[in-house]
């Protein structure tokens, strides 16, 4: 599931045109039992580590991001349709609503991710942001 996902890459903001926010770099280590990522902003002012991993008594990717503000982030990884879901399952700060990050339209050059909100528990979800993840190599 974390394999399409790997890799050097340009993140971009898509609005009315693609603005160029920083670059990601992700990696599986431990024999593809876990993954890492770093992301740092185009100014630099933003960056994030993050380590995923399977947990063995669900068999489920989960992944938790440290961002340079000291705040943490917690989620799981699961399919829906073509399209893999990193829900937040957890973190330093309350959210009244759920978010998730829907990682779609992936070919081995890009994917987009479409920042989701869900005021009412999940039964529905609404498109916040979306970013163009674009392959260096």
């Amino acid at each position: 599931m974390v394999l399409p996902f790997m890799g050097q890459w340009q993140e971009y903001t898509i609005t009315e045109e693609e603005v160029f926010i920083g670059t990601l770099s992700a990696a599986v280590e431990e024999d593809g039992c876990s993954i890492s990522q770093n992301f740092k902003s185009a100014d630099g002012s933003f960056t994030y580590r993050s380590f995923g991993y399977v947990e063995a008594a669900t068999g489920k990717w989960k992944e938790i991001y440290v961002f340079n503000n000291g705040r943490i982030s917690e989620y799981q990884w699961f399919r829906d349709g073509s399209d893999v879901i990193m829900r937040r399952t957890g973190g330093s700060r309350k959210l009244d609503y759920m978010h998730q990050l829907r990682l779609t339209n992936v070919t081995a050059a890009s994917y987009d991710v479409i920042e989701e909100h869900s005021y009412d528990n999940g039964k529905s979800w609404q498109a916040i942001e979306l970013t163009r993840t674009k392959k260096i190599n």
